[in-house]
């Protein structure tokens, strides 16, 4: 476990900088583009775009919650601190907004209010890993 976590340490700039353009790339390109899939097609677009970006994500996330816990408890510098509460703020909106948000598009099919919703959720979520990057970066 040592071993993993230090590997983890060792590469936590690159998972923090992967994280950072992928939710960027979220904010930017694709949850816009949302409004642009005709109404008929959405839900099988979305529960296959879903799918696919949670194969990146997820680990992602994970490895970034799991290292930051152990950067402050074993090496404790200040950065680590404020990396992982940008961390657990980015987890919170992930799962206290932004899931609820792509379940109604799951089940209710493209509803622009929910894409709205969606949008300015994300717009804190990209922040809070902006903030976790420059952390990591200033930490490194």
């Amino acid at each position: 476990m040592i071993l993993f976590l230090e590997t983890l340490h060792e590469h936590a700039l690159g998972i923090d900088f992967s994280i950072l353009v992928l939710i960027w790339l979220v904010h930017l390109v694709i949850y816009p583009s949302f409004r642009q899939i005709e109404a008929e097609n959405f839900p099988q677009w979305h529960a296959s775009y879903c799918n696919r970006i949670s194969f990146f994500v997820l680990p992602l996330m994970g490895m970034q919650l799991l290292e930051s816990v152990s950067s402050c408890f074993f090496v404790g510098r200040v950065w680590e601190w404020v990396r992982l509460s940008a961390v657990v703020l980015a987890w919170g909106i992930t799962f206290l907004h932004s899931a609820p948000c792509h379940r109604k598009l799951s089940k209710g099919g493209r509803d622009d209010k929910v894409i709205g919703a969606l949008l300015r959720g994300n717009r804190w979520r990209s922040l809070a890993w902006t903030l976790a990057f420059l952390a990591s970066w200033m930490a490194y």
